[in-house]
């Protein structure tokens, strides 16, 4: 094994918080399901029942990722790579989860969290996640709970996007390092330009059809709200996360390609924005955006960990592309947090890989191999957020 990027520190630039108490209770042989992309997804788009078990267990059984995780905790954990060795030790473990945490993250080297807020909700305090489970947790605020929130009690679109502007300000005060929209989960990334009119008469049907999530009334509104969210991002100087690409079933999926969200790019081109999961699984067009415009950056999630058997064709993609100053790690973990601890080493490792073959080819140099790959597994993150040094 490579030791090319050994004592590289991880900042993993997307995940989601998690409450310990919760994951403690969940059933703990259906753990592997829950690491999926199959099982992850049914449970955030509130799909998961039993009569997907039995083809939930049957993809598990055979998924990469599961495997890995099987051999690599029960590894840590002393126990057989099975669902019953794995329950058992893994219910002993997080009877101490800050001790079993904080092993994990510093088997992996994982110093630092950059935690997308709106999933789960209720929002959790990144600050309390942290002292918790011993890692700096930094909050990006999702826009859309804001939106959730204000809308109800907005008499108008204007009342709305003040209302809305007013909780994006509250949250730079509170600390927030990024903004993140998923617009492209309830109406999709071509956003048009809107004019006052036409936002006032879209939110009256919106309301009027009980929020009812449409391109016909939300999409107006949802538009020229993620306009004034970059709007307030520029004036406090910090960057935009947009999710670009696949998802789970509630995703728009015919309009989530980078090239539907490339004429805002365009017009916001002094302006940082990340494109969270490099427009999976069209990365080679995410890679592409970001090599001709200044200010698009990659996050390489989905990418890594889920991949799998791929991660180092979906990483050649992004690197050999985009320029790597403008390449994050990822892990996207939004269901157990081991992900985050398995996701470090994996991508580790495949980027590593990746990196020795532009070495053994000569399109790099050692020292220039090993610099690019600290900046992607955490230095660009740090430099584009305004992060400390690792701890």
């Amino acid at each position: 094994m490579s030791d090319l990027l050994e004592g590289t520190s991880a900042v993993d630039v997307h995940c989601h918080g998690w409450r310990s108490d919760e994951v403690a209770a969940l059933p703990q042989r259906g753990f592997l399901d829950r690491i999926t992309m199959l099982g992850m997804c049914l449970v955030s788009s509130g799909l998961e029942d039993e009569g997907l078990r039995e083809i939930l267990e049957l993809t598990t059984d055979t998924a990469p990722i599961a495997v890995a995780m099987a051999d690599r905790l029960g590894a840590i954990l002393g126990c057989e790579p099975t669902r019953d060795g794995l329950a058992a030790a893994r219910t002993a473990a997080l009877g101490d989860h800050r001790a079993y945490l904080r092993r994990l993250w510093a088997d992996a080297g994982v110093d630092d969290l950059v935690m997308d807020d709106g999933y789960p909700l209720p929002r959790i305090d990144g600050r309390a996640l942290g002292e918790e489970v011993g890692l700096r947790v930094h909050r990006v605020c999702r826009i859309e709970p804001i939106i959730t929130e204000a809308r109800d009690a907005a008499g108008s679109y204007a009342e709305l996007a003040d209302a809305f502007t007013t909780g994006l300000e509250e949250a730079v005060a509170d600390g927030s390092i990024a903004f993140k929209s998923v617009i492209a989960y309830r109406t999709g990334l071509d956003v048009a330009e809107w004019s006052p009119s036409d936002c006032e008469a879209a939110f009256a049907r919106w309301r009027s059809d009980g929020w009812t999530e449409t391109r016909e009334h939300a999409k107006p509104v949802r538009d020229a709200l993620l306009r004034r969210a970059l709007a307030v991002a520029r004036g406090a100087g910090i960057p935009v996360h947009i999710h670009c690409g696949g998802g789970d079933p509630a995703i728009v999926l015919e309009h989530a390609r980078p090239s539907d969200l490339f004429p805002v790019l365009a017009a916001h081109m002094d302006q940082p924005v990340v494109l969270i999961h490099s427009g999976w699984p069209w990365v080679e067009e995410g890679a592409f955006v970001a090599s001709i415009l200044p200010h698009v950056y990659l996050d390489t999630s989905l990418s890594t960990p889920w991949a799998s058997l791929a991660i180092d064709s979906r990483l050649e993609i992004l690197l050999g592309i985009a320029p790597p100053a403008k390449v994050m790690y990822g892990s996207d973990e939004a269901s157990e947090p081991e992900v985050i601890w398995l996701s470090a080493h994996l991508a580790r490792e495949a980027l590593a890989r990746v990196l020795e073959t532009g070495v053994e080819r000569r399109q790099l140099n050692r020292a220039a191999a090993a610099r690019i790959g600290a900046d992607v597994m955490g230095g660009n993150a740090r430099r584009l957020h305004g992060l400390g040094a690792p701890g």
